[in-house]
């Protein structure tokens, strides 16, 4: 009797014992209750689904820069920017003073200068300051061509000029180095109140001829005040502009295509200067006004 209830006992120690291991109910014929949460496996693949709807939803896109930043832009000629609603821009470059190398007192003259000028302004100004990678390439030419055409330079002295060539030109390429460019940026928007003209043709060279005299003014009171502060101020032209523009959206290319190339090459101008007959340049003239009539 007494190996009965041992044997006993042994057998429902073993059938615990595998009933833990295999995850089964201990009474049998009954089965086991489901967990009401979610395995990790399925939580994390619902979750991971989610996301993805999630990121797939709030998807962003890249900003059209072009149609952002020129959308107001008609034209760039006769040193303004044309914006839409009879508005005009007029970019002056600032050379540094080298503020932090002068003495106490100049520094002194400098701002007062400077804000004497900010105390005159009754019309917007901006500022933009640009940055560009360095370009060596027009001092380093014009080094070499003044060695090559010197003739009374020693031999050390031109080893020793190739060698800083060299150096110079491998310090350009071998890391990304920048220089910033300062302009004001001088807005005026003329007011039609004041215009008077008898055609279409009149009434637009009036418009630009007033911007032009109000903005050319403003940069000038700039430019004189701003002298005072040993700060050169320098008037843009159209070609200065667009070549702002050029560096502004094309900032890693235009250190190997650079803008003076694209002058050189007359992609600037208005017409081909090519050897062409009389009859093919009037022709190019008519279809020029038939756009501009149709626009």
């Amino acid at each position: 009797m007494g190996d009965i209830i041992f044997l006993s006992v042994m057998g429902l120690a073993l059938w615990i014992v595998y009933c833990l291991v295999t995850k089964r109910s201990i009474i049998p014929f009954v089965k086991k209750k489901e967990d009401n949460f979610p395995k990790a496996e399925t939580a994390m693949k619902k979750s991971g689904s989610g996301k993805a709807k999630n990121e797939q939803h709030f998807e962003e896109t890249e900003p059209d820069l072009f149609e952002d930043l020129l959308d107001d832009v008609i034209d760039v000629s006769n040193h303004l920017v044309h914006l839409k609603n009879n508005r005009f821009l007029l970019f002056a470059e600032v050379e540094p003073c080298n503020y932090f190398l002068r003495s106490q007192d100049e520094q002194e003259g400098i701002d007062s200068a400077f804000e004497s000028w900010l105390a005159t302004l009754n019309y917007p100004v901006q500022w933009y300051i640009q940055s560009r990678y360095i370009d060596l390439s027009e001092p380093i030419d014009e080094m070499r061509t003044n060695m090559v055409e010197a003739s009374d330079i020693p031999i050390n002295a031109l080893e020793y000029g190739k060698t800083m060539l060299e150096d110079l030109t491998n310090w350009q390429t071998s890391s990304p180095r920048y220089e910033a460019k300062r302009y004001i940026v001088f807005s005026y928007e003329v007011n039609l109140g004041n215009i008077e003209a008898d055609s279409k043709e009149e009434r637009a060279e009036r418009i630009e001829e007033k911007a032009w005299s109000e903005l050319y003014r403003r940069y000038n009171n700039a430019r004189s005040s701003l002298r005072k502060a040993n700060m050169n101020v320098q008037l843009l032209t159209t070609e200065g502009i667009l070549e702002v523009f050029y560096h502004a959206f094309n900032r890693k290319k235009a250190l190997k295509f650079k803008f003076k190339n694209i002058r050189e090459r007359e992609n600037l101008s208005l017409y081909s200067t090519a050897d062409q007959k009389q009859s093919r340049v009037e022709y190019v003239k008519e279809l020029i006004k038939e756009n501009e009539a149709v626009q």
